[in-house]
């Protein structure tokens, strides 16, 4: 018998049984082959442990540890060299695959990794649990050896990272709380920490996981890649690892628009030095669709179209600063690399150029904020053409509209959102629109929108009869009908009504009104039952 644990031994062990005459012979026979023979006193032992309560199996798995413990220390030590290591480890390897036994092949493995043969990192890799403990720097030669099949365990961990509901949450939230919370969550997410551990500083691994995530982004431009890509950036910037950081070119221009978002701020002085980063990189190069899918980050993009808002906002006032109309200028070519990034990463050509039309389309928005701040006048025809003609081709002027939206609703302008409400219903992508872009930025604006009448405008929705005609009747039970995103979202914003005692004593004599909302939506709400399987598409699907 060459083993005496595994399925080999369990084997072996049988036939012993099978030839011997009676079941304590051949117990008798494998315990005097292999020096099992008890102590003298052992059984003493035994009866006053069984005396105490302590099971044997409890005892055996203590002792076991304990040789664990003692292998591993003796392993770790100095004495321990090549020529032990040629003696043990071949005998021990067979005992990888039993975890009480894996801490001595693992300690082996670990400290001599590079003495191990090519059988044997090949052996490794078939069984994926055994793979999963070893020794990073053993998965290092592993992977740096064969690209597909790390590629095959990065695919996983993007797959289990876009579908996390969370950050899927806080991707759609076009107006957070906080975004040094939004930051650290993301930052700190399992699979980012995995990821870090899987580099674990090395630049041919960073540069491979990046490689991956633009693989996968050719096919499927998820913003989730972009968020992990800038995140797995920041965080080898906050620890300062300069070795990643030379290897990734995209650092000075992450670092930049990473600190714009914390501080929320941006002026002149920063965008001198974020254009500074496209000094001498060529469009159609891929370190220009690299920057490109950088400022596809759904914090990053929102941040710049907030910042568009802001300054068309101060643009309207008297006191106008010299330099913002080119501030709104370059922070919306941003916006168009960003837009772009998904064609410019599948075809490989050169950006086209922002829209010029987008200049009319400020001035038609500006237009409509004046008429606001004034309280008087309408908007004009021509104004409006021209909003619902951008809204409809261009994702930046949707993403600097929806912001002016959610300024408005924070702001409790009602009759600014009876006036913009509509321009989102009659500029909503058709059911066969392939412009995902278009789609999720509608669905983060109801998210968003959503969020703000549930903490501050829910009683207004229900009992004044402005807020009901202009968000509920006038928006709220036709976007149901678009999206079942959107269709779920109204559902959670009508069960609040019934969130607690204070709010239901409030709202008690409109109890009525409420069920017959939800009996509404429920009945005219899109209705999906693929939709979990159709929202999320395999990365692994789209890598050869």
């Amino acid at each position: 018998m060459s083993e005496l644990l595994g399925a080999a031994a369990a084997g072996q062990i049988r036939d012993r049984f099978a030839q011997s005459s009676s079941p304590e012979e051949a117990i008798r026979d494998i315990q005097r082959d292999y020096g099992l023979n008890m102590l003298p006193g052992m059984e003493a032992i035994y009866m006053l442990l069984d005396l105490s309560g302590c099971k044997r199996a409890e005892v055996h798995s203590a002792c076991l540890e304990a040789l664990n413990r003692a292998v591993v220390a003796r392993i770790q030590s100095p004495e321990f060299g090549e020529e032990e290591f040629i003696q043990v480890f071949q005998r021990s390897l067979s005992y990888i695959a039993i975890s009480e036994l894996q801490p001595i092949p693992m300690a082996l493995l670990e400290k001599f990794a590079s003495y191990l043969d090519q059988d044997t990192l090949e052996a490794l890799k078939q069984n994926l649990d055994v793979f999963e403990q070893c020794p990073v720097n053993v998965k290092q030669r592993i992977w740096k050896q064969d690209e597909s099949f790390f590629q095959e365990q990065i695919l996983q961990m993007l797959n289990m990272y876009h579908y996390d509901d969370d950050l899927q949450e806080a991707a759609m939230n076009l107006r957070p709380d906080s975004y040094q919370d939004v930051l650290s969550t993301r930052r700190l997410h399992p699979i980012v920490n995995k990821l870090m551990e899987i580099i674990n500083g090395d630049p041919k691994l960073y540069s491979m996981v990046l490689n991956t995530i633009h693989i996968v982004f050719q096919s499927s431009p998820f913003p989730s890649l972009c968020s992990i890509r800038v995140d797995l950036l920041m965080n080898y910037h906050e620890k300062d690892n300069a070795a990643v950081l030379k290897t990734d070119k995209c650092h000075r221009l992450i670092w930049s628009l990473d600190t714009c978002v914390r501080t929320q701020n941006m002026d002149g002085a920063i965008i001198e030095k974020i254009k500074e980063c496209f000094d001498d990189v060529k469009n159609g190069t891929p370190l220009y669709t690299d920057y490109a899918m950088v400022l596809m980050d759904p914090i990053i993009s929102n941040f710049l179209s907030a910042c568009i808002m802001k300054w068309l906002r101060i643009s309207v006032d008297d006191d106008v600063p010299e330099d913002l109309e080119q501030l709104i200028k370059y922070s919306a070519k941003l916006l168009n690399l960003a837009e772009q990034a998904p064609m410019a990463a599948r075809t490989q050509q050169k950006i086209p150029k922002i829209d010029k039309n987008l200049t009319d389309c400020w001035s038609s928005l500006c237009a409509i904020m004046l008429m606001e701040n004034n309280n008087k006048g309408s908007v004009k025809p021509s104004d409006t053409e021209i909003l619902r003609v951008m809204l409809s081709k261009s994702e930046i002027a949707r993403k600097v509209f929806v912001q002016y939206c959610i300024d408005r609703t924070f702001e409790g302008d009602i009759m600014s959102l009876q006036r913009l409400l509509p321009f989102i219903l009659e500029t909503l992508p058709v059911s066969n629109d392939t412009n995902a872009a278009h789609v999720f930025i509608y669905e983060s604006f109801i998210h968003t929108f959503i969020g703000i009448l549930n903490k501050k405008w829910l009683v207004e929705c229900v009992m004044d009869d402005k807020w009901k005609t202009a968000v509920f009747n006038g928006f709220l039970i036709h976007i149901v009908r678009w999206s079942a995103i959107a269709h779920k979202e109204v559902v959670v914003l009508l069960t609040k009504c019934f969130a607690g005692p204070k709010l239901q004593r409030l709202l008690d004599e409109k109890i009525g009104l409420i069920a017959e909302w939800v009996d509404r939506v429920c009945q005219e709400g899109y209705k999906d039952e693929k939709v979990k399987h159709t929202r999320f598409i395999n990365f692994k699907e789209y890598v050869v």
